[in-house]
């Protein structure tokens, strides 16, 4: 080697030393998912974005069906209040109930009753708009004039109407808007009427005047406090109703503490989808019973407070 080129290398040695050390690249770590993560653009520069992140939908709930269960039992639309408020009796007279006949001895019924004194005050049942307000002696609401006697029909939301019946006196006219609760009659005993009471029914459609286009008011009136509902259908393949006898036997601390001998809807009824309804029960659990051709049915179910508890007979 030329002894010319020892400064070169000397100084190419130097140079070499000076540099630091290559350093090892670090490991890299798993990212923890974040709201956002720095993402790398054509520029080497570095824009954060957002991360997906994970959205657990809860299941939705099923729907209990009472056609695939012993019961149901179900938050329920109870837009009627009491015609009747307490001191007054504001409980359904359980002797002759809708849709039945008193053992074959009266007509079908086609409302509920409240028993109570001449001249106890009538209340709206909810809000709405008086259509009729007087004597049907000439005007039919039934298939007799002179049935109801002195008779005021209310318009409520969704085609429902609510008819009050044998009053005694009348406070409002045709045309009066009304809210739940106002005083709009007293208990009589005017038309077809055999004692004093208020004759009580729920309309639902466009003609509030046709006589069979009643629903079972127990199935809408608000329970009485503390108290639940309870509807039965029957599904026995018969194209025809018949006052078929129920057995419902109420249960405290497991033992039989009262029981309603009740009836299912005779025939004429057949548009109500349910075939009987109790309102104001204690809440707790109950037997139904009732005999078909296959022999005994039975079955118990539970009443809940402010619920209606649905309950089905399917014929299988």
């Amino acid at each position: 080697m030329n002894k010319n080129h020892y400064p070169f290398l000397l100084i190419a040695f130097l140079l070499a030393s000076c540099n630091p050390p290559v350093q090892p690249s670090p490991t890299r770590q798993p990212v923890e998912p974040t709201q956002t993560q720095a993402l790398p653009t054509a520029t080497g520069t570095f824009i954060p974005t957002a991360l997906p992140t994970e959205t657990k939908v809860p299941p939705t709930p099923v729907p209990c069906d009472p056609l695939n269960a012993e019961y149901c039992i179900v938050e329920w639309d109870f837009r009627f209040q009491r015609p009747v408020l307490p001191p007054g009796n504001d409980a359904v007279d359980l002797t002759y109930l809708y849709a039945t006949t008193q053992n074959g001895t009266r007509d079908p019924h086609h409302g509920v009753e409240f028993q109570n004194a001449f001249g106890t005050p009538v209340h709206a049942a909810a809000d709405g708009e008086v259509v009729f307000a007087g004597s049907d002696k000439s005007v039919k609401f039934s298939p007799w004039t002179n049935f109801y006697g002195n008779v005021i029909i209310i318009r409520h939301a969704d085609d429902f109407y609510t008819l009050y019946a044998h009053l005694s006196n009348i406070f409002v006219s045709a045309g009066n808007a009304v809210k739940a609760g106002e005083r709009i009659g007293e208990v009589g005993a005017s038309g077809g009427a055999t004692g004093s009471h208020l004759h009580f029914e729920v309309r639902r459609g466009s003609d509030y005047a046709d006589y069979f286009s009643t629903e079972n008011p127990e199935l809408w009136l608000i329970p009485q406090s503390g108290t639940g509902s309870l509807s039965i259908t029957l599904k026995m393949d018969s194209e025809r109703n018949y006052e078929r006898p129920l057995v419902v036997t109420y249960y405290a601390d497991g033992r039989a503490a009262f029981t309603y001998y009740v009836s299912s809807y005779t025939n004429g009824f057949e548009h109500n989808a349910e075939d009987a309804v109790l309102g104001s029960l204690p809440p707790g659990q109950y037997k139904i019973a009732f005999n078909d051709d296959s022999g005994l049915r039975e079955r118990v179910v539970e009443v809940e407070a402010g619920k209606l508890t649905k309950v089905v007979f399917d014929k299988k």
